[in-house]
């Protein structure tokens, strides 16, 4: 079925896989176990990636520090430089804040890389179990920073850096996307001169309405663990976590995808900060995809499909010509 198209404006996502509750709090079971199993498999495609001719990977890539650890990345780059400044893309996989792992995008890097040259790289930022929220996010400007500190060098262009995430990801770039002048944000990580927005984002299935999630029941155990507490005990984080009301004229451009049977996240949420972003002036972009699950994205023909739909939103965003060979 072909996909229904809207436009607008966007940002967010979290994968919603089971997670262990806090020691004496109920555990969700508002999602079966096999559903959230079979998400699992969509949070680790094949690793290490096939990666196209003329096509450099680099695994682990130290770009920072994340707290007490190196924070790292895996990298897709042309083999030679572009002769024109190019521009750049930086990951952020899903699962539920606490799982997961930067092979979820190694598909999409390669290609951005071998098509347009795009510096692409994929964050393996801080998960719930190792440290609550805003850890995640600072992991994600730090990336961005790495990556405009490397500009000069590499010949990126530092005024085209896109940021794209699924499901807890697409949160993430939400959060990205709308908290560029959030100092608290900026974290330790490194590269501080550099700044930390994005000129781009693309978010697949994502939440952009935590309370949303409260009142659906959906997540509850995985957003507890990433925030440290439950909506009762700390509602002005689920507030701060909620890019929906974070929005001003000064958020980034975006695209949404978002599956219509996703019983993770309703794109309802997606609709809602469509809207939004239209009403304040932010150009911005939703495609609905009919009957498509949460981690629809990473499936193939959905993957290619979807692929496609993001490459047509950058090459807009960022005046991308010919496909660098």
């Amino acid at each position: 079925m072909q996909p229904r198209i809207l436009y607008a404006a966007i940002m967010a996502s979290a994968f919603c896989v089971a997670v262990e509750p806090l020691v004496g709090e109920p555990r969700d079971e508002t999602l079966d176990e096999a559903y959230f199993e079979s998400l699992k498999t969509e949070v680790h495609p094949k690793n290490p990636p096939e990666v196209s001719q003329g096509v450099l990977f680099r695994s682990k890539v130290i770009i920072g520090k994340a707290g007490e650890r190196d924070l790292t990345a895996d990298v897709f780059t042309p083999k030679k430089i572009p002769s024109e400044p190019r521009p750049a893309i930086v990951f952020l996989h899903g699962g539920s804040w606490k799982f997961g792992s930067p092979s979820q995008f190694h598909y999409h890097s390669d290609y951005l890389a071998k098509k347009y040259g795009f510096f692409a790289v994929s964050v393996d930022y801080r998960l719930s179990g190792e440290a609550r929220f805003p850890a995640a996010l600072q992991d994600a400007k730090c990336a961005i920073r790495w990556v405009r500190s490397q500009a000069k060098k590499l010949n990126i262009d530092p005024r085209r850096v896109a940021v794209c995430g699924g499901s807890a990801g697409g949160h993430l770039s939400s959060m990205v996307a709308t908290t560029a002048s959030v100092k608290e944000y900026e974290g330790s990580g490194g590269h501080r001169k550099f700044a930390s927005h994005a000129n781009a984002a693309v978010l697949f299935n994502g939440e952009f309405d935590m309370w949303d999630l409260v009142e659906k029941k959906s997540l509850i155990d995985a957003m507890r663990q990433f925030i440290g507490g439950s909506p009762e005990e700390m509602p002005e984080k689920y507030d701060e976590l909620s890019s929906i009301k974070r929005i001003d004229g000064k958020a980034t451009p975006t695209l949404l995808l978002h599956g219509t049977e996703d019983r993770c996240v309703s794109h309802e949420q997606a609709v809602a900060i469509f809207n939004r972003l239209k009403e304040v002036g932010v150009h911005a972009e939703l495609q609905l995809y009919e009957d498509k699950p949460h981690a629809w994205f990473n499936k193939e023909p959905d993957r290619t499909e979807a692929l496609k739909r993001m490459e047509k939103f950058l090459v807009s965003q960022f005046g991308l010509g010919k496909s660098e060979k």
